[in-house]
């Protein structure tokens, strides 16, 4: 069994950050007569696209935001989504040697990585298996696995009938619902008990 676990959402709060460092670089510094583009938050925020909570001017600004100015401030010292979370995970992966616990990181780019790396090292997250991808590549990615955590509405929008989406639900995705729910991650016993008895009475 293979189970994909987002990092974002269900790992890391990154939107708290992310929050906190758009208020502080547009919304707190000193303005200039010159400077005509209204910056600003939509609440509440969703995190189906932070392009709809936070005002950029542009693509290129949001890259630059996320991959050139912030990165370890956003993907390296981001929070835990919950305080006990990458514990849970690591006792999860302990417990579940016959599955295959992947962390998917999801549109990281440039020293995005490097710091999504050094936040599962500070966390002390004891997995083997950590992957980048693009959501250019989700319906491909869904091929590979069989169950997908994550609070991501798009991902779980793109699951196929023979797979097992699991919504992590954090105040950013209050949203939606669907029907296999998660608040902490030592739920994933069940999910992989309750995906194995299916297993075995199809079979």
């Amino acid at each position: 069994m293979v189970v994909y676990i987002s990092i974002n959402g269900v790992l890391r709060n990154i939107i708290q950050k992310f929050e906190y460092h758009y208020k502080d670089y547009f919304l707190e510094t000193e303005t200039t007569e010159d400077d005509y583009f209204e910056y600003d938050i939509k609440y509440p925020i969703l995190n189906d696209d932070l392009h709809n909570s936070f005002n950029f001017q542009s693509e290129e600004e949001f890259n630059n935001f996320c991959y050139i100015e912030f990165p370890l401030e956003l993907f390296g010292h981001a929070g835990l989504s919950y305080q006990t979370a990458v514990s849970d995970l690591n006792k999860v992966i302990y417990e579940n040697k016959n599955v295959s616990f992947t962390l998917i990181g999801v549109d990281e780019f440039g020293k995005a990585k490097p710091s999504t790396f050094f936040f599962l090292s500070k966390n002390g997250f004891l997995g083997n298996n950590v992957k980048f991808i693009t959501f250019d590549n989700i319906e491909k990615e869904w091929e590979q696995c069989d169950m997908w955590i994550t609070d991501n509405k798009f991902i779980l929008d793109k699951c196929p009938e023979n797979k097992i989406p699991v919504k992590f639900n954090t105040k950013y995705n209050e949203h939606f619902t669907i029907e296999n729910e998660i608040n902490d991650l030592k739920k994933i016993n069940e999910l992989c008990l309750k995906f194995s008895e299916k297993n075995t009475t199809s079979m």
